[in-house]
């Protein structure tokens, strides 16, 4: 790989590029370009920012992501679940939409991307397994409800102050008498087209035709006296600049950046490897670090917020036909032209037709298809996601992030703290063994007890290792005289289950009963020898396989061969 190719695999990526891909880039680039608008102007809203700021943000992190990420297709910008974790973090630090407000998202975004490029640097592409699959649903359903609770006020119309209430749809059921008829018409319609097009043809832009639609609807109609209106927004691209942002508020934001960060890179990661699966093409989690990192600090370098990987516009990328990369830098354009030429037509787009925009976005994410397949496949996971989603709907999105990773890695700790065991037993005719409660004609040998421990042994669960034992041996009739330890499952030893392993040999010593190993990993056996147990056991009683343990030790429990 030459040098170009290794530090930036964007622009390398250029000299191979075809000429037959422009034309299908080209449609890929205008279809994303159609619905970023809409998408970009309202998420910028949600995150309480003028909402120009959410085509700042997507022109900076497609053309940085465009030179470090590793999809072909994966478009990077403003998101729903990222703009509402936004305004959390930054509602009690400034007054939302003031210009202290602004730079402090900008900061936030460089933040995360130095978070997460720092992450590149450190090869955690791992990461992304920490969050499980119904761990990922609750948090998506509920932070579909959030967002569609979080535009109900603009929907209706109704202006109310969101701090006097705990939650957004009692602050708008509360004042159903301020309702603006119209808004709500203008609202509702807007949902209602989205999903009817969207119905007729997934690749009818739905927000760009109501985005158009309502524009025309209220400068003909002269209604912007009546509904709250975007408004313009100023013309011309934005200067590269590092947002004025004091030390101790850096400082403030250093932990939430973790959390957006935390949020931004296992699903964004997800999107791409979903769509290098369907392009047949490998993917590099670790380059990912860098591909949405960079996104990021060129979101907040053009004084936006942080970003995301796109779900919707990359696989509508994808589905118009995209082969690289290049169809972004077509998006990049066209946002650049909306930013030079198309200001002033914002002027009447009405907030009500941005709520509905955002809210057909959240219902996209109420998909119970994932609930009920975890349902079916394993009801602790399925009670898992839906303790996911009410933990975010009930003390936030930021905090909702946070439980979701303490529980994701509680899971881990105790499914490896409570590892499969077994009895096991050879079947007959071979030299094969197996559960003896999963195969009642597997035969055990009197005096011999032959155990198998699936996980390595560590401080969590080498009790249970040792008390499984001896209380098999206990148990057993006649007495037991050997046990056969299965070691195969057991790549890894830490000091205190090593600990735990020499007691037990003091135990079983003092019940005169032997223990041996079977079939022991490489690097097990170095940390047994480094450890001790290795001389406790002796080097003779270490076998290759389980039979030729339990052949060897039969003589020592009276049974012949």
């Amino acid at each position: 790989m030459s040098v170009l190719g290794r530090y930036v695999p964007g622009l390398a990526a250029l000299g191979s590029y075809q000429r037959g891909w422009l034309a299908p880039d080209l449609i890929a680039g205008v279809t994303v370009w159609a619905i970023l608008v809409p998408q970009a102007l309202g998420y910028a809203s949600l995150a309480g920012l003028p909402t120009v700021i959410g085509l700042y943000a997507a022109l900076g992190a497609m053309l940085l992501y465009w030179l470090w990420g590793s999809s072909r297709e994966l478009n990077v910008g403003p998101e729903s679940t990222v703009a509402i974790m936004v305004a959390t973090i930054l509602a009690p630090m400034a007054t939302t939409g003031s210009t202290e407000y602004a730079s402090l998202a900008a900061m936030l975004a460089i933040l995360v991307g130095l978070v997460l490029l720092f992450g590149g640097l450190l090869r955690l592409g791992w990461i992304a397994d920490l969050l499980s699959r119904p761990i990922l649903a609750g948090y998506v359903f509920g932070s579909g409800l959030l967002i569609i609770g979080s535009q109900l006020a603009g929907l209706f119309g109704i202006e109310v102050d969101k701090a006097l209430y705990a939650f957004d749809i009692g602050a708008v059921i509360r004042n159903l008498d301020q309702t603006n008829v119209t808004a709500l018409a203008i609202g509702v319609g807007s949902i209602a087209l989205i999903l009817g097009l969207r119905r007729l043809n997934r690749k009818i832009p739905g927000a760009l035709v109501v985005v158009a639609g309502s524009i025309l609807l209220v400068a003909l109609l002269g209604l912007d006296d009546e509904v709250a209106v975007v408004g313009s927004f100023p013309s011309g691209v934005p200067s590269l600049a590092l947002p004025t942002v004091g030390l101790d508020e850096v400082l403030m934001l250093i932990g939430p950046a973790f959390a957006v960060a935390l949020l931004v890179y296992p699903d964004s990661v997800l999107t791409a490897r979903s769509l290098s699966v369907v392009g047949k093409y490998r993917l590099s989690p670790n380059r990912e670090f860098f591909g949405v990192g960079a996104a990021n600090v060129g979101a907040g370098m053009l004084t936006g917020f942080p970003v995301n990987g796109s779900q919707s516009r990359s696989f509508v990328a994808q589905s118009g036909g995209t082969k690289s990369q290049v169809s972004n830098l077509w998006a990049s354009l066209f946002v650049v032209l909306t930013l030079v030429l198309l200001a002033w037509v914002f002027e009447f787009l009405p907030s009500a037709a941005l709520a509905g925009i955002v809210i057909v976005a959240g219902l996209g994410l109420l998909d119970i298809t994932d609930f009920r397949a975890i349902y079916r496949y394993r009801r602790s996971e399925f009670w898992l996601g839906v303790f996911t989603a009410v933990a975010v709907l009930t003390v936030g999105m930021l905090a909702g992030i946070i439980i979701a990773v303490a529980l994701s890695l509680a899971v881990v700790l105790q499914r490896a703290a409570t590892p499969s065991t077994a009895v096991l037993g050879r079947l007959p005719g071979t030299d094969t063994y197996r559960d003896v409660a999963d195969h009642p004609d597997a035969e055990t040998t009197p005096g011999l007890l032959v155990y198998r421990f699936d996980a390595p042994v560590f401080f969590a669960n080498a009790g249970k290792l040792r008390d499984e034992i001896v209380a098999a041996a206990d148990e057993a009739d006649p007495a037991v005289r050997c046990v056969v330890l299965d070691a195969e499952s057991i790549y890894d030893i830490d000091s205190s289950g090593a600990q735990i392993l020499l007691e037990l040999l003091d135990t079983l010593e003092d019940q005169d009963i032997r223990l041996v190993l079977a079939r022991v990993r490489s690097e097990l056996r170095d940390e047994l020898r480094a450890s001790g147990i290795e001389t406790r056991i002796g080097t003779e009683h270490i076998y290759l396989e389980v039979d030729d343990a339990v052949t060897a030790s039969r003589p020592a429990v009276g049974d012949s061969p």
